[in-house]
């Protein structure tokens, strides 16, 4: 039986509003004071937040300073990025039938918790928990973002269900075996959750409230 969700925020609760090359073309102006752009270059396959990490582990010692300086950027781009957005219209009604349901509610991220609160300022009114990148580095796709959401929510992975908007989430949930749910409201077509493996895909979150 499940008996908690966990949400993805960006394209899920909320629009998505940032400008993923405006943020990597900021963090990669800061980690050229600390190597060279051919070493960047050949990290053009990561995320932001692992090109982050990878270069961290390369300064050993520097690297503490340079992941400050990258994620106060970050933290600042994204900030500025989600400055008068709201969350969907039917993203409240929808988590107040969950808590009806007395489903336990998360969300996983991998945004700062000052991102997430400048577009949905009471979202801790609304869900049990929150896990973002300030909370640990195993973001999704690693299980491990989806792992630390279930044990603070105090569920097994059979007990839950993952929703989200990209197929990071999906492969997040797969890898933690929790249920999972595409919602195409964000920026991922239904073929590319097909396969990603998402055991449902809907139009939105609103959805979630059949599944159940």
């Amino acid at each position: 039986m499940i008996k908690a969700v966990i949400f993805d925020f960006d394209g899920t609760l909320a629009p998505l509003s940032l400008n993923f090359d405006n943020m990597r073309e900021g963090i990669e102006a800061i980690a050229a004071r600390y190597v060279c752009r051919e070493e960047i270059t050949e990290l053009h396959n990561l995320y932001t937040l692992e090109l982050i990490y990878t270069i961290q582990a390369w300064l050993k010692e520097k690297g503490s300073k340079f992941r400050s300086e990258a994620f106060e950027k970050l933290c600042a781009l994204e900030v500025h990025a989600m400055q008068g957005g709201h969350p969907y219209p039917y993203t409240k009604d929808v988590l107040a039938a969950l808590r009806e349901k007395a489903m336990k509610l998360g969300i996983i991220t991998r945004n700062c918790l000052k991102a997430v609160k400048t577009v949905f300022p009471d979202v801790e009114r609304w869900v049990d928990t929150i896990v973002t990148r300030d909370d640990t580095d195993l973001v999704k796709p690693n299980p491990a973002h989806v792992e630390i959401a279930l044990s603070k929510l105090g569920m097994h992975p059979y007990e839950a269900l993952l929703v989200g908007d990209h197929p990071t989430d999906i492969m997040a949930g797969r890898a933690a075996k929790v249920h999972t749910v595409g919602v195409l409201a964000g920026r991922t077509k239904m073929d590319t959750f097909g396969e990603a493996g998402a055991d449902h895909i809907v139009a939105d979150i609103r959805a979630v409230l059949d599944l159940l």
